[in-house]
């Protein structure tokens, strides 16, 4: 019996990685919650404990949609403003040759949107800027969603980090703390994977590469900042290290003598401020930690929290108004990050539910978490190399490097104190994982190439799949050296 419960425990994870590569993502997510209500009953869980499960999955589901409608309206009212299309002049403006033109929006922007937004809209929004400028489009949508992977860590305000792991793990802030240094130390090591093969692509799409030293000096000018950034405000680390390579790439390359329209930038940089100003004035982050709770759910010991305040959808709304007075583009940016919002939602909420009934189904016998960790237990200290490869498949089952940490967060922590492991490198090899499975993962793949117009996705995830999966063992070696240390 123990085993048949062990084998039912893998059956969630086994429909998540299985069914979308077989029939629509939405519908696999919605088949395997039915699956995991059936099973919580299985665990003989009354009826109240898998109410209050789904409503403390819905405030988790809001807490991250607050973010995604505040991404995507602020990006719809800078592209209407015409502030995108000015950014991407900038950019043009920094050096005439193309090769730099490329890894500089390449590396620069996808770091920038995915450090500010996330969810996607490097994806969506830099392949395009490439394109336009004559660029291979299977090669810039490769290239920018592998350079995507080494930094979705931190990606959207540090939304993998803190509502993927922090949150529903309940992690202090020295343990995120830890996890944060040991995974950007990680992704440094899989970056030089990622460019090899980045590198190559290019030469086969574009022709030999005459700057290649250049290239690899524009990676370094946003990997080490990010290394810097996580040992002091790692939810900020993508963000502050994007816009310094941008600056760092302009001073060296035009020594001052060009005319870069900051204007365009402006937003952006009010936007970041707003975001750090929490952080550097205790007395404002106190009164933005007001939070709506939910305790004892249905009589039962699940609680629920959510701190609207603290939610970076006030600076995205409030940056957007400031910054773009035409009246005739809120209804249009509305309407396009309520059609988003919606979207992510339908598949965000039955996989926070599954993963939350996994964790909370432990009552009467070891919850379906527990089952899965006592298994993987069996893998002794090697489990640690094990983690980025579940982190990446993860990303590319659920299409986020935030739910790929719901989804697995929580049987990486059980299992870390069955092995007596430090539970920040497994926490990390987890994260890297997950932000590296971002080059493979099929929302992303389908929505960039949908507007880049590439008839073929399963072109772009075999070009990803094995620099993906690399750098996935390279992170593993990576966790291991650091757990003897």
């Amino acid at each position: 019996m123990p085993l048949l419960y062990t084998l039912l425990s893998f059956l969630p994870i086994v429909l998540l990685v299985i069914l979308p590569l077989v029939i629509n993502i939405r519908f696999a997510a919605i088949v395997t919650l039915v699956v995991t209500s059936i099973l919580y009953f299985v665990w003989d869980l009354p009826l109240p404990y898998l109410l209050a499960t789904l409503v403390a999955s819905l405030f988790s589901t809001v807490d991250i949609l607050m973010i995604v409608f505040g991404a995507v309206f602020l990006f719809e009212m800078m592209n209407a403003s015409g502030y995108i299309e000015n950014i991407s002049q900038s950019i043009k403006g920094i050096h005439p040759s193309r090769e730099i033109q490329f890894f500089i929006i390449a590396i620069g922007l996808t770091s920038f949107f995915e450090g500010v937004a996330g969810f996607g809209t490097p994806g969506a929004i830099v392949p395009l800027l490439l394109i336009s400028m004559g660029f291979n489009p299977l090669l810039s949508v490769a290239a920018v969603l592998l350079f995507d992977g080494l930094f979705a860590a931190f990606g959207a305000v540090g939304t993998p980090l803190i509502a993927g792991l922090k949150t529903p793990l309940e992690l202090t802030e020295a343990a995120i703390a830890n996890t944060a240094i040991y995974s950007v130390w990680m992704l440094a090591a899989a970056s030089i994977v990622v460019l090899v093969f980045i590198l190559r692509m290019y030469k086969k799409a574009e022709g030999p590469l005459e700057r290649k030293k250049h290239v690899v000096l524009l990676l370094g000018m946003a990997i080490l900042p990010m290394i810097l950034f996580a040992y002091l405000l790692p939810e900020f680390s993508t963000i502050l290290a994007s816009v310094s390579m941008l600056l760092l790439s302009v001073l060296y390359f035009t020594r001052g003598k060009t005319n870069i329209n900051a204007k365009a930038w402006m937003p952006y940089l009010v936007l970041v401020i707003l975001l750090l100003l929490p952080k550097l004035i205790a007395p404002l982050s106190s009164l933005l930690s007001w939070q709506f709770t939910f305790n004892a759910i249905f009589n039962t010991n699940i609680d629920a929290a959510l701190k609207p305040l603290q939610s970076p959808l006030i600076p995205f709304v409030l940056v957007a108004l400031l910054f773009t007075r035409q009246k005739s583009y809120y209804a249009k940016s509305l309407q396009t990050a309520g059609k988003k919002l919606v979207t992510v939602a339908l598949l965000l909420f039955p996989i926070i539910a599954v993963a939350q009934m996994m964790l909370t189904s432990g009552v009467s016998q070891p919850s379906m978490i527990n089952q899965v960790a006592e298994a993987f237990s069996h893998t002794g200290r090697g489990y640690v190399m094990l983690a980025p490869l579940i982190g990446i498949t993860g990303a590319f089952v659920t299409g986020s490097t935030t739910l790929s940490n719901i989804v697995f967060g929580a049987s990486h922590q059980f299992t870390a104190q069955l092995l007596s492991l430090d539970p920040a490198v497994v926490y990390a090899g987890q994260l890297s994982g997950a932000s590296i499975g971002n080059a493979i993962c099929l929302f992303n793949i389908i929505a960039a190439c949908s507007v880049a117009n590439i008839a073929a996705p399963n072109k772009v995830l075999m070009k990803n799949l094995l620099p993906c999966l690399v750098a996935g063992i390279v992170i593993g070696l990576i966790s291991y050296i650091l757990l003897q240390l």
